[in-house]
């Protein structure tokens, strides 16, 4: 029975020895080079735009030891930040009818895990969006990279449409469409910073 008992709480210890370690690396974002678009159709024939010039986060390599290399992406924007061309554009665009800057005024992705060669080869990127208080799933087209041998020194694109419905953003639905395009841009700052 005690043989029984101590190789019952020994096979718990031995699966944990056994099982792979991970490592992670993280490489910065470098908010000087990296921005989000949007762009949404007016009246059914124009578009609104908008750019924040400046993400924050990090993209998070993950070592499974078992032959795969995944990464996540976790990226911020000040909503404050919105640059738009028209000044009344801007107001509106921040105030409560739509990002609501003063209540909400982070926006946030973080992805699910995804294979790292995706950066050179392109993809499909998953993952959560805060935005205007909701957060939800979305998906995004990971773009090929320019320089697959280096991808990770070279502009990381995604694009992707979501629903601003969806997110809360329900007014001018008469002039505005529903489907917002995104368009990521994300350049890692030249260090990995090890964990």
């Amino acid at each position: 029975m005690k043989a029984a008992l101590a190789l019952a709480l020994l096979l718990p210890c031995l699966a944990l020895a056994a099982a792979p370690a991970v490592e992670t690396r993280t490489w910065p974002i470098d908010p000087a080079q990296s921005l989000a678009q949007f762009s949404v159709r007016k009246f059914w024939f124009a578009h609104e735009r908008g750019t924040f010039p400046s993400m924050h986060g990090s993209l998070r390599g993950i070592d499974t030891r078992a032959g795969v290399d995944l990464a996540e992406v976790e990226a911020t924007l000040d909503v404050a930040d919105l640059q738009m061309d028209d000044a009344d554009d801007r107001e509106h665009a921040l105030g409560g009818n739509f990002f609501d800057a003063a209540r909400f005024p982070v926006v946030r992705f973080d992805s699910d895990p995804f294979p790292l060669a995706d950066l050179a080869g392109g993809g499909n990127l998953h993952g959560l969006l805060t935005l205007h208080g909701e957060r939800h799933p979305v998906a995004f087209a990971l773009l090929p990279s320019d320089c697959p041998r280096q991808p990770l020194e070279c502009m990381i694109r995604l694009r992707g449409t979501i629903s601003r419905s969806l997110f809360g953003m329900r007014m001018w639905r008469g002039v505005l469409s529903d489907k917002v395009e995104l368009d990521l841009r994300i350049r890692l700052a030249p260090q990995a910073a090890e964990d």
